[in-house]
């Protein structure tokens, strides 16, 4: 590169840096920093070049951050977006997940992208999604949760509920929402399983079943009445085996039920969430087994009060019932 082309790069960069620091040095202990991703930098391209002076410089930032971070010193605090494409997978070289081929690239912890831009598991696609992109590591907590909220967003506020949920330094506004940051945090081991392991599986097999009544309100088939449907049908002959869609402990294992005959309650990720599997044939589980996602833990039926054979299924988290097609990408 010529003098002429470092100079331009040079002066570009601190445009970049300008316009992406802008809300942080107008803010103080007592202000929000207020980030609003429209008007973020893009870094087009996540790979090292002669041409991409903009992102040697954020990577020699990133390392300089965590000098600083072990000082015990204020880090520079600037934030990117970068929207992932298939062009992608050649930079980053990634396998089966998207996010840490990232988060290697960047050097910032997956924890650090997962919290900041609400990722759900370690192998989300995340093709056509704008990805924002920080300068350090650490934890993006949320102030504030909700029935809408992620269960690993449930499971990190209870955690740093009693730690420093409070405005300090670190306290962002980021497209409307308050998050406080902890510098250097990683996920927890429960966390951290819980990530890696948040997709659920299907409770029958996958083209043994067909969805027979949705979720949402519905005629009752038996007494004629509209009422809500907490979960779904799915319609498959007697002796079907059922799965568990994910790991976790038998809470109930009722038999002869008026309504759900024999039905099973699995808890998953401490409570937050509960997985319900009625009409059941046969239980072939007991209560208070640890059960694995995929175990074999009981047959499709028509005990209770079921007009045919199938599986009445419902999710719930913190309580609520979730419609399972939201949650379940094969149930489409």
């Amino acid at each position: 590169m010529n003098l002429k082309k470092k100079i331009l790069s040079s002066v570009f960069f601190l445009y970049i840096f300008a316009i992406s620091t802008v809300n942080l040095f107008s803010q103080n202990s007592e202000n929000p920093i207020i980030i609003n991703t429209e008007q973020l930098p893009v870094l087009e391209r996540l790979k090292t070049t002669r041409d991409n002076t903009i992102f040697t410089e954020y990577n020699r930032i990133v390392e300089d951050n965590y000098k600083i971070l072990k000082l015990n010193k204020q880090p520079d605090f600037l934030f990117f977006v970068h929207t992932l494409t298939e062009d992608d997978k050649a930079d980053l070289h990634w396998s089966d997940s998207q996010l840490i081929s990232i988060a290697s690239r960047c050097n910032i912890s997956y924890d650090t992208f997962a919290t900041l831009n609400k990722i759900k598991s370690s192998t989300d696609n995340l093709i056509n999604t704008k990805i924002i992109i920080p300068t350090v590591s650490g934890l993006f907590i949320k102030r504030h949760v909700n029935n809408d909220s992620s269960s690993l967003e449930i499971l990190l506020h209870e955690e740093y509920a009693d730690t420093e949920l409070t405005v300090n330094d670190y306290f962002f506004i980021i497209d409307n929402e308050e998050y406080i940051f902890f510098a250097n945090k990683r996920f927890s081991p429960t966390e951290r399983f819980y990530f890696v392991d948040s997709y659920l599986g299907l409770p029958l097999e996958k083209g043994s079943f067909w969805i027979s009544s949705e979720f949402g309100k519905r005629k009752n088939p038996i007494s004629g009445e509209w009422k809500d449907h907490n979960g779904i049908d799915l319609a498959a002959p007697e002796g079907t085996p059922v799965y568990a869609v994910k790991d976790g402990y038998a809470a109930y294992c009722i038999e002869k039920d008026e309504t759900f005959g024999n039905y099973i309650i699995l808890s998953h990720d401490t409570g937050k969430m509960t997985s319900v599997y009625a009409h059941l044939s046969r239980i072939c589980i007991n209560q208070y087994d640890f059960i694995r996602k995929g175990d074999i833990i009981g047959y499709v039926g028509h005990t209770g009060m079921a007009t045919g054979d199938h599986l009445h299924f419902e999710i719930r988290q913190g309580g609520v019932a979730k419609d399972p097609q939201s949650q379940i990408e094969m149930l489409h």
